[in-house]
C-alpha cells in the first residue's frame, strides 16, 4: 500500500511543477526535498510541509516513548505483583506454622485436662474416700456406744453410723 509523502525535488520536475512522490507505508524512505528548488512553491507552503514532517516525527517519537514507558510500567507492576504474592505466601506459611504449634499445645493441654478430670472423678468417689479415711487415718463409722448425750431427754433415735452410711451411698 502506498501513501503520499510529499513532492520530489528539482531533479524530478514535470513541466516546471513538482510531482508527488509515493512511498510504501512503513518504509524508511524519506525523500530529500529541497524546498528552494520548487518552481512556483511559496514560502508558506514550504514551511507547512516542514512543520508537518517535524510534527509527524515528533508524534512518532512521543508514541514510541509512551510505549516504552507503558511497557516499563507494566514490567514494574508485574514484578511488584510477584513480590507481593511471594510475601503473602511467606506470611501465610508463617501464620500456618504458628497455628500448627498452637494446635499441638492445645491438644497436649486438653489431654492433661482430661487426665486431671478422670483423677478428680476417681478421687471423689465415696468408696475411695471411705477407704482412704479408714486405712490411712484410722477413721471408723460411729456406733451408738460412741455417742455422748447431753441430756436425758434425748432419745436414741437411730444408729448414727447407719444414717451416715445410707446417705453416703444414695
Amino acid at each position: 500500500m502506498t501513501g503520499y509523502v510529499g513532492t520530489a525535488g528539482s531533479t524530478q520536475l514535470n513541466n516546471g511543477m513538482p510531482r508527488p512522490v509515493f512511498v510504501e507505508k512503513g518504509s524508511s524512505y524519506a525523500p530529500d526535498i529541497n524546498m528552494n528548488n520548487f518552481a512556483g512553491a511559496s514560502a508558506s507552503a514550504a514551511g507547512s510541509v516542514k512543520r508537518k514532517r517535524s510534527s509527524v516525527r515528533t508524534a512518532r517519537r512521543v508514541n514510541e516513548r509512551n510505549d516504552k514507558r507503558f511497557m516499563l510500567l507494566l514490567a514494574v507492576m508485574i514484578v511488584a505483583g510477584l513480590f507481593v504474592m511471594i510475601g503473602m505466601r511467606c506470611y501465610g506459611a508463617t501464620i500456618q506454622h504458628a497455628n500448627n504449634e498452637l494446635e499441638e499445645k492445645n491438644s497436649y493441654i486438653q489431654a492433661e485436662i482430661d487426665s486431671l478430670q478422670s483423677q478428680i472423678i476417681e478421687k471423689t468417689k465415696v468408696t475411695t474416700i471411705e477407704s482412704l479415711a479408714t486405712e490411712q487415718y484410722g477413721m471408723i463409722y460411729p456406733t451408738s456406744d460412741n455417742c455422748i448425750r447431753f441430756s436425758a431427754d434425748d432419745e436414741e433415735k437411730e444408729n448414727l453410723a447407719a444414717t451416715i452410711r445410707s446417705e453416703a451411698y444414695n
